[in-house]
């Protein structure tokens, strides 16, 4: 048993008036999309202003290095609140989380090993429309209404209708006890998806492994493109069949582009645009979900090559199939439940070369080396003759030097 964080997404339905017929304050569409736009407006208006400030540094011969922090940006905070008291309509954790996400941007900008860019302005169509509330004094709980039904009181909004699995608010009603330790809301992102609306939690709870019969085995784990995973035990991870589902997000982006924009016709498009494209990522996050739980309870140590995606999608060849199959988020997926299962997982360093090296003898093949080679799938080893398999081949010897990186010879 474990304590880790979770995250629930919920399906919530705002209202169009702001009280119910028992008076009660509940959270309208309004409330969320003002929200939604303080969260930006505050960011952008800081930014804008540390810009501002760096230029005028710049004009009087100055170096440009401003320090972003919480003090700095408090102050800037404090005198918008002053400035523009429509920002009193949010809660006040949710504009404190919108300048610490500028905090942490300028922090990723500012880390040589990220490679980050400078922060740029939130537009409202080409950003996520979404919001974060921090549960203080438990502001963010399941309650009952005035009907005595079951709904979620956010912090300054008010009561809002949600449905979800019973699992689910089970363990929402249990995190919303004072008086239960095992579970509590951390935090929710309010999110707007299209034309629906989310209530993400994160909560922080028990997590019980499963209990397995049997041996459990130590597994090496190599990342692909024509195939999503190859296991050192032969186990193959096929690539999702995304097809109807690429086919619909291509036609209706076509449709939006053929017409004008917020006509009637744009608009039916881009809502089955949303609803095919929310489609895909439902089908690949269950099946992912699926294969990484079957991998993580089956095994004792895991080892996965820390690939680099960003350098994948930058060749015209790989590009489509990894933005489509994201390989990022499976190997994320077993990273975490290793962590929440108590299964030991180890990186290996992306410049290792995995599938060159022979898993019998351990001499180098530089004649499969490059990315004119990688049609080469299977070869044979010019000092022991040992016929390969390229994927497993390198998914052996991850393994192997995963064992070797945490001090350990075998099984």
């Amino acid at each position: 048993m474990k304590v880790v964080n979770k995250q629930f997404r919920v399906r919530i339905y705002p209202s169009r008036a702001d009280r119910n017929d028992k008076g009660e304050k509940i959270v309208s569409i309004n409330k969320i999309e003002s929200n939604i736009g303080i969260y930006r407006f505050i960011y952008n208006k800081e930014l804008e202003f540390i810009n501002y400030f760096r230029s005028l540094l710049i004009q009087n011969g100055y170096d440009d290095n401003v320090i972003v922090d919480d003090v700095s940006c408090n102050v800037l905070l404090k005198m918008l609140r002053e400035d523009y008291l429509f920002l009193e309509k949010a809660e006040s954790s949710s504009r404190q989380q919108s300048q610490r996400n500028l905090i942490q941007s300028f922090k990723r900008h500012e880390d040589p090993k990220l490679n980050s860019g400078y922060p740029q302005f939130k537009r409202k169509n080409h950003t996520k429309q979404n919001f974060k509330i921090i549960n203080n004094n438990n502001n963010v709980r399941i309650q009952k209404d005035k009907y005595g039904f079951d709904k979620i009181k956010l912090a300054k909004l008010g009561l809002v209708k949600f449905k979800t699995s019973k699992e689910y608010h089970r363990i929402l009603r249990q995190a919303s006890d004072k008086n239960d330790p095992s579970a509590k809301i951390k935090h929710v992102t309010i999110k707007k998806e299209g034309d629906e609306y989310y209530a993400v939690f994160n909560i922080r709870c028990m997590h019980v492994p499963e209990r397995i019969i049997g041996p459990r085995q130590q597994v090496g784990i190599d990342i692909g493109c024509g195939k999503l995973a190859v296991l050192s035990n032969t186990q193959e991870i096929l690539n999702l069949d995304l097809t109807q589902e690429t086919d619909k997000i291509i036609q209706y982006q076509r449709d939006m582009n053929h017409h004008n924009k917020g006509s009637i016709r744009y608009n039916e498009a881009k809502r089955l645009f949303q609803v095919w494209f929310t489609k895909l990522l439902n089908k690949r996050n269950d099946y992912y979900d699926k294969m990484t739980t079957d991998i993580v309870k089956n095994s004792c140590f895991v080892a996965v090559q820390n690939e680099n995606i960003i350098a994948w999608k930058n060749n015209k060849y790989l590009s489509h199939s990894i933005q489509l199959n994201a390989p990022r988020i499976f190997m994320d997926k077993i990273e975490y439940k290793c962590d929440w299962n108590d299964v030991e997982f180890q990186k290996v360093p992306r410049n290792f070369p995995s599938t060159q090296i022979c898993s019998n003898c351990g001499k180098r093949n530089k004649n499969i080396s490059g990315l004119d080679k990688l049609g080469i799938r299977e070869w044979d080893c010019p000092e022991c003759n040992e016929h390969h398999d390229r994927d497993v081949n390198a998914s052996i010897n991850i393994l192997n030097k995963g064992l070797e990186l945490v001090g350990t010879t075998g099984q």
